[in-house]
């Protein structure tokens, strides 16, 4: 049986998909990210001599006099990064932005909420979209289902390649865990921005 143009055409990129999905599956079942939770050591304090005694006669105050308080030095200050805020139920929608030169695809992985354990998590079956070199601009573009609204919550992986042979890609990302996509609280969605 001879498959046709038409249709090889139309298995490459179910293929592609299927292919990431599988190496995505992989990549977060055998990396462990862990991140400190504690602020650096501080210093060791530098040795300081005890003080020389002065040859002046030291003055004692008058019994009718209170003794001014002594200020007790602060313990220094050890500046720490902020800690992100919990992003466990920061659900929304997702806008993506292509600001590359490529026509890229950008593919997204839904975490099952299920009972299972985080270290295995399970997904569904991955959706993609295909975006043009510049499409989205600097707002991005809201991205949706066939079947209703998107909605990505933390946990869920997005990737994104290029399609014109360069083999340029981004991610993967996991939504609420990496640097992107990022929260937008005023507008309760996630963006993710596609650059060079």
């Amino acid at each position: 049986m001879k498959i046709s143009d038409e249709t090889k055409l139309k298995l490459y990129p179910v293929a592609i998909g299927v292919m990431g999905a599988c190496l995505l599956v992989l990549l977060f079942t055998r990396i462990d990210i862990i991140l400190p939770t504690s602020a650096p050591p501080a210093p060791a304090p530098e040795p300081v001599a005890p003080p020389t005694p002065d040859p002046t006669p030291a003055i004692e105050p008058s019994p009718t006099s209170s003794p001014s308080p002594t200020p007790i030095p602060s313990p220094p200050v050890v500046s720490q990064s902020p800690s992100p805020a919990p992003s466990g139920d920061r659900q929304g929608n997702l806008k993506v932005s292509n600001q590359t030169t490529h026509p890229a695809r950008v593919a997204l992985l839904f975490q099952q909420s299920s009972s299972q354990s985080a270290a295995q998590p399970s997904y569904n079956q991955p959706v993609h979209w295909d975006f043009a070199p510049g499409e989205g601009g600097r707002n991005g573009l809201l991205l949706s289902l066939p079947d209703g609204n998107l909605q990505v919550k933390p946990g869920d992986v997005l990737m994104a390649f290029a399609e014109d042979g360069s083999r340029r890609y981004w991610g993967p990302y996991v939504v609420g865990r990496t640097n992107l996509p990022q929260w937008n609280p005023t507008e309760g969605e996630w963006t993710l921005v596609l650059q060079q």
